[in-house]
């Protein structure tokens, strides 16, 4: 019994010392599982925390680009739901509107001064000059965009006073696009002269066919066209430049011969039936599903090649061509200029991360590159290195268009003052096309409103 006590005491004495040892060696804080150079666990200093889970953040982005499947407006979704992949603690949250009900919008947050976070903006004065005057849009840090690429001058129409309000996304130009088979079937070739063009929609009105699909009821494309046709008649570009700053007046004759052209146009129904009443979707769709053979839009519907919204014939046979020329103008002279960006709100409560959103889009890899391998247009960013030998056949016959351009329109006659301004320049342009107006009452609407803003 003696020894058996002595040997249960000597296990206990034991069983102590190695207690504290482990406790003298660890602090009682971790162990090492038996290695001798394993590092311990330090302890936390007093008063120290975990660092902070970043802010969870919602952006409200605005956009016209109601489409979200195709084109530019599949390209912004998806840099949007990659930076959100990125920064999972920033939720953007998407409205998206066509054009004109966009527009209308935009007035509606304005009065209230309630714009979202970041809002699509046009680099003309008639869109972004009630916002800057109304000190809505934040001035950006240029130096955030100065090593992005961007196209010298992409960046003018968006600064005021020195200062950058804006970022421009994209160099626009208004084309010609034409189905090859429909023109092939009626024996046709692309029209390279007025004269040509307008054999061509004789043939095809002979034939029950439409000519040229235009988004008439929206307006915008309307006075873009007389850009067009008067510098066609003209030679010159400058005309309505020297109009606007008041050297010339809109009643002068040249100014009533391109109001006359473009009524005897229409009425030589040019332009598909219905095309007042047309919104930009019904003319993309009435040229993609075949019942028209022409449609005059701009150089961001290089998409029309690849959307699988319309059949495989169509794809295989919509291709682009300037718009015709004449004696005195050649087709090189490209209707033109530098037209969406994007803003921040002066409201925004997170104008840091929609700046750092905004870079991180126009990254040259991101924007510029995606927009150009989506056939969605041309960046307002070099883009040369993203050219890969594989474009369509569209895509390379408008960069041809854009890189043979010998002069340029700049901003259009109805984005160049008020809004006001642009909603006159537009109903007037709708009346004469109608026949509610004759040639001089235009040009006399037209010189009217803009004495007012000169």
């Amino acid at each position: 019994m003696r020894n058996k006590r002595m040997n249960w005491a000597m296990l206990l004495l034991v069983c102590t010392m190695l207690f504290l040892a482990a406790c003298s060696n660890n602090g009682g804080n971790s162990t090492n599982n038996g290695d001798k150079n394993a590092t311990p666990t330090p302890t936390p200093a007093e008063g120290t925390t975990k660092d902070p889970e970043p802010e969870q953040i919602t952006l409200k982005f605005f956009t016209a680009l109601a489409d979200r499947a195709n084109g530019l407006g599949k390209v912004e979704q998806d840099i949007i739901d990659q930076y959100m992949v990125d920064f999972p603690n920033v939720k953007i949250e998407v409205e998206a509107l066509q054009d004109e009900p966009y527009k209308a919008k935009v007035k509606v947050y304005s009065s209230t001064n309630d714009l979202p976070d970041i809002m699509q903006v046009w680099g003309q004065p008639s869109f972004i000059q009630p916002l800057l005057d109304n000190n809505l849009l934040v001035s950006l840090d240029e130096a955030d965009f100065k090593d992005l690429d961007f196209v010298e001058g992409s960046f003018d129409g968006f600064a005021k006073d020195g200062k950058i309000y804006g970022v421009p996304r994209g160099a626009d130009y208004l084309v010609l696009y034409y189905n090859k088979k429909m023109f092939a079937d009626n024996g046709l070739t692309a029209p390279t002269t007025i004269e040509e063009l307008n054999n061509v929609i004789a043939t095809f009105r002979g034939k029950n066919v439409n000519p040229i699909a235009i988004n008439g009821m929206d307006g915008w494309t309307l006075p873009i066209w007389f850009d067009y046709v008067l510098q066609r008649q003209t030679g010159t570009f400058d005309t309505m430049d020297m109009a606007l700053r008041g050297e010339k007046a809109f009643t002068d004759e040249e100014f009533v011969k391109g109001a006359q052209a473009m009524q005897q146009f229409a009425q030589a129904k040019g332009f598909a039936d219905g095309f007042l009443t047309a919104d930009y979707g019904a003319a993309r769709n009435l040229f993609g599903q075949e019942q028209s053979a022409m449609y005059l839009m701009g150089n961001w519907e290089a998409s029309l090649a690849t959307d699988e919204n319309f059949s495989e014939d169509f794809r295989n046979n919509v291709a682009a061509v300037p718009y015709p020329a004449s004696d005195v103008a050649p087709s090189s002279n490209l209707a033109s200029w530098y037209g969406g960006g994007y803003s921040i709100a002066e409201n925004s409560k997170h104008k840091e991360e929609a700046a750092k959103f905004l870079n991180y889009m126009f990254q040259p890899d991101r924007w510029a590159k995606m927009i150009w391998e989506a056939d969605a247009g041309t960046p307002a960013q070099k883009f040369e290195q993203f050219l890969t030998g594989n474009e369509t056949a569209l895509q390379k016959e408008l960069v041809n268009i854009f890189n043979t351009a010998t002069s340029s329109s700049g901003t259009p006659i109805h984005d160049s003052a008020t809004d006001e301004f642009k909603q006159t320049v537009m109903d007037a342009h709708q009346s004469l096309l109608v026949g509610k107006m004759t040639p001089e009452q235009f040009a006399q609407t037209l010189e009217d409103a803009a004495s007012k803003t000169r």
